[in-house]
C-alpha cells in the first residue's frame, strides 16, 4: 500500500462560491447545466442486447425471458438518465458509451448482484450524479429564476396582506403609571 501523497477525490470537493476562490481561472473552470435536463430524445443505447448476449451460453443456461426482461429496464433507465442536467454534459463530452456502462451495471444491481451495485455506484461519481460529484467535475446545475421570482413575489404579497409594523406597535408605560 503507497504512503503519502494525494488520492483520487481526496480532500473537499470544489465550491463555486467559496469567497477565497475567487480567481479568474474559477469563473471559467464551471460548466453550467440547464435546471430542465437534456431536450430531446435519448441517442441508441450504445451496448449489445442481453437477448445477444444469450445465444452464446450453453442452453442449458439460457433464460430468454430474464435477457428481455433486462433488456427493457435498461432501455427505461437509459431514456429517463438522459433527461438529466448532466446529460447536456456527457453528450457535448461524447460520455455515451460511460452512461451506457453505468445503466448496466446498475440495471445488474438493482437484481441484487452487490458487486455491480457498487460499480453503480462508482460510475455514478463518474458521471457527476450526486451534489459531490458535481462540485468534483465543476459542474452547476443553474436555477430557475424565474420560478423564484413567482416564489419571492407570492411571499411579498403575503407579507404586504398583514398588518403594518405601525399596527402592530403599542404603547408600553413604565412602571409609574404615566
Amino acid at each position: 500500500m503507497g504512503s503519502g501523497g494525494a488520492r483520487v477525490n481526496s480532500g473537499p470537493a470544489p465550491d463555486p462560491n467559496a469567497l477565497r476562490r475567487m480567481r479568474k481561472t474559477d469563473s471559467s473552470g464551471w460548466t453550467t447545466l440547464p435546471a430542465e435536463g437534456r431536450k430531446g430524445n435519448a441517442p441508441a443505447f450504445p451496448l449489445e442486447k442481453w437477448r445477444d448476449q444469450e445465444k452464446f451460453k450453453p442452453s442449458e443456461e439460457r433464460d430468454e425471458a430474464l435477457a428481455k426482461a433486462l433488456d427493457a429496464r435498461e432501455l427505461t433507465v437509459w431514456r429517463e438518465i438522459w433527461k438529466t442536467p448532466q446529460a447536456v454534459a456527457w453528450d457535448g463530452l461524447g460520455w455515451r458509451h460511460d452512461v451506457g456502462m453505468y445503466v448496466r451495471v446498475l440495471v445488474a444491481g438493482e437484481r441484487g448482484n452487490l458487486k455491480a451495485a457498487g460499480e453503480a455506484r462508482q460510475w455514478s461519481d463518474r458521471l457527476g450524479l450526486s451534489q459531490t460529484a458535481l462540485l468534483r467535475n465543476r459542474w452547476r446545475i443553474s436555477t430557475d429564476e424565474l420560478g423564484e421570482k413567482r416564489e419571492e413575489k407570492k411571499q411579498n404579497n403575503s407579507r404586504a396582506r398583514r398588518e403594518s409594523a405601525r399596527d402592530r406597535m403599542h404603547v408600553v408605560r413604565n412602571g409609574s403609571g404615566k
